[in-house]
């Protein structure tokens, strides 16, 4: 008889805690997809260079429970994209407002780590990777290049919040600083993607569970 109710009170106390694991939604696969606001942070070439542009991206990634399925970690791959906002400014020191583009794509390999409270949760996400950064410009008012493009290391650090609605959706605010590393090229130009790129990249994004 003993044995008996020693194993229901098992069977008892496992269930809620296996339940809770499955509707965490903290472990296997999942997509993100952030939409934010990069300011440009750090050295005074890249802040002189970019207005606070949208940025948006992908997230995917797969988190192994631990711990009770209260925390999870895995391996996330991170997509990011701007387009850097320079309307408007004056390049050449010319009096003029020229037409220039600048977009940037982050590619980063990383892990992330979430801890959960219930249907809520924080997260933090580390990466590393690749930074291109590619510009274009109205050849008519500058002599020479029509654009110039470099690509340097990038490095994402980043934490965030968010709660599951559903099993399969979560919300989140994420708060990041993706950097990018440039080397000086020879020749000055009228857009200059030289030297360092950082951003504070704040995001809402939609994480979806499968």
């Amino acid at each position: 008889m003993t044995n008996r109710f020693g194993l229901a009170l098992a069977v008892a106390l496992a269930v809620p805690a296996a339940s809770t694991a499955q509707e965490s939604g903290f472990d296997g696969f999942y997509v993100e997809i952030p939409v934010g606001l990069a300011t440009p942070l750090g050295e005074a070439n890249w802040e002189g260079t970019a207005d606070p542009s949208v940025s948006m991206g992908a997230q995917v990634g797969w988190l192994f429970g631990l711990g009770g399925w209260t925390a999870a970690i895995g391996p996330e791959l991170s997509f990011r994209y701007s387009v850097v906002n320079v309307e408007d400014r004056e390049w050449g020191h010319d009096g003029r407002d020229d037409d220039v583009y600048i977009g940037r794509l982050g590619i980063t390999g990383g892990a992330r780590f979430v801890v959960g409270f219930g249907s809520a949760y924080m997260l933090g996400r580390v990466g590393v990777g690749m930074d291109f950064a590619h510009a274009s410009w109205d050849a008519s008012v500058y002599d020479g290049d029509e654009d110039d493009s470099d690509v340097g290391a990038a490095m994402l650090v980043g934490v965030g919040m968010g709660y599951n609605v559903t099993d399969m959706l979560g919300i989140s605010v994420l708060l990041d600083f993706p950097i990018g590393f440039h080397d000086h090229d020879a020749g000055p130009r009228p857009v200059d993607l030289d030297g360092d790129m950082l951003d504070l990249l704040t995001s809402a994004a939609l994480t979806i569970w499968l």
